[in-house]
């Protein structure tokens, strides 16, 4: 990664940067209201089992799977897996937070990079799913894959984080020293995921779907999900 790339992929991974995941909670909303999630240690058990159930068989796997078919200019395999992402999330909230948040980082993007072929292919994409618009946009800006799978990994421990800051009792401190751990296991994931990138899609954290799919009747919410 050059000088020039690492500094857009703090950009694009920035919380600062228009795509609104601030948003949304994931579930997180759900198991702070029930109990589940209540302090930074049942914090710290809900994010590893995001990162190992979530996260590498799934999300980290489709952006590796994007970004290698973006590359070559395999466009129906990215089409595919879009869909196919869609497809395997069984809350509505959360398949509707990824189009969302998707969608407006390419917008973004397009307004950034000037590329009006890059637009175009924007306008293509079915669903537009978060980890696939990640896929594409890093590898348009040169980064390789395990390279945008950390930037990404980044910014959803990091979401997590912040999300679990306004809704359990947590310090900053802590919350920060429990991303720090997490970071430490985020390139033993990418190289998981890397190993493991010929295997399909899959996701099973079955505690996760349900808060997913519950949060609409959650009596006072903060994240849309």
């Amino acid at each position: 990664m050059t000088p020039l790339q690492f500094v857009h992929a703090l950009q694009l991974t920035d919380s600062f940067f228009p795509v609104g995941a601030f948003a949304y909670s994931d579930g997180l909303e759900t198991a702070a209201a029930n109990g589940t999630v209540h302090d930074a240690e049942s914090l710290r058990i809900w994010m590893n089992h995001f990162l190992d159930q979530a996260f590498v068989p799934c999300d980290g796997l489709a952006l590796m799977k994007c970004a290698e078919a973006f590359g070559r200019g395999d466009f129906e395999s990215v089409f595919r897996i879009d869909d196919e992402l869609t497809a395997i999330k069984p809350a509505a909230a959360v398949r509707n937070a990824s189009r969302s948040v998707g969608k407006r980082l390419f917008a973004a993007y397009s307004e950034i990079s000037k590329d009006p072929d890059f637009a175009k292919f924007f306008q293509t994409l079915p669903q537009c799913n978060a980890p696939v618009a990640y896929a594409v946009v890093m590898t348009h800006r040169g980064m390789n894959s395990r390279e945008a799978l950390l930037a990404f990994g980044y910014s959803r421990l990091a979401g997590i984080v912040s999300a679990g800051l306004r809704l359990i009792a947590m310090g900053q401190q802590q919350a920060q020293i429990l991303l720090a751990e997490l970071l430490e296991r985020l390139p033993d994931a990418v190289e998981h995921i890397v190993q493991m990138k010929s295997e399909p899609l899959r996701s099973f954290a079955p505690l996760m779907d349900i808060a997913q799919m519950n949060h609409q009747y959650v009596y006072s919410r903060l994240f849309r999900s």
